[in-house]
């Protein structure tokens, strides 16, 4: 009779076993989706991406690690657009990291000093973010938080325009958003969009705050 140690060592290894294989199919049919999403618009696909995304992603967020993965590009330079999925960590290890989808959208317009980051507020929880900056209307600012280590470049890019865009958002669909904007370029990520809408939503997003920025 095989010991209750070594049961639950088998059922462990079981699970383990169970859970790679899920973790595998659920790749496979996520690169299966994003396959024929790129194809139904006529981009091409890259695993991990380009040089230029790297050193656009190394730019507009210098303070993390990006690991790109199933890259569209849906514009190519000098105003390229890439969507892609991504796992993202701080370079100074105060976070686990988190997984989610982005768009990255360049411009030809004025160059921006930052970086300027937005992302959805968390009452209580904001408040021990470093570099806050107050920025925008009253109704943005009960939304959103801006973050900036030079307070006074956050007040160019962070105009009307922007405002707006990111009022409608939280206005619906309302998904926690996050939003850089350094030198010519606007990153636009979240957790949350992980249907083919939602990737169009991204890519809709990422022009607009593009256009308001330029």
């Amino acid at each position: 009779m095989k010991s209750p140690e070594v049961i639950g060592m088998a059922i462990f290894g079981l699970l383990c076993v169970g859970a790679l294989v899920l973790s595998i199919y659920q790749g496979a049919q996520l690169r299966k989706r994003v396959a024929n999403y790129a194809a139904l618009h006529g981009w091409s696909v890259s695993r991990l991406g380009d040089a230029r995304l790297k050193a656009l992603l190394e730019e507009v967020s210098p303070e993390n690690k990006w690991g790109p993965n199933d890259v569209m590009q849906v514009e190519r330079p000098p105003e390229s657009v890439y969507l892609f999925g991504y796992n993202v960590s701080s370079k100074k290890g105060r976070s686990n990291g988190s997984t989610g989808n982005a768009c990255l959208a360049e411009h030809t317009g004025r160059v921006h000093q930052g970086p300027v980051e937005i992302f959805t507020r968390v009452p209580g929880i904001d408040k021990l973010v470093g570099n806050r900056v107050k920025v925008g209307g009253e109704e943005f600012r009960n939304k959103f938080t801006v973050t900036c280590v030079r307070p006074e470049e956050a007040l160019k890019p962070v105009n009307a325009e922007v405002e707006k865009i990111l009022l409608d958002h939280a206005a619906g669909p309302g998904w926690v958003i996050n939003v850089a904007i350094e030198g010519r370029s606007v990153l636009v990520s979240s957790r949350w969009a992980e249907t083919e809408q939602d990737w169009d939503y991204l890519i809709a997003m990422a022009r607009r705050l593009r256009a308001a920025v330029r």
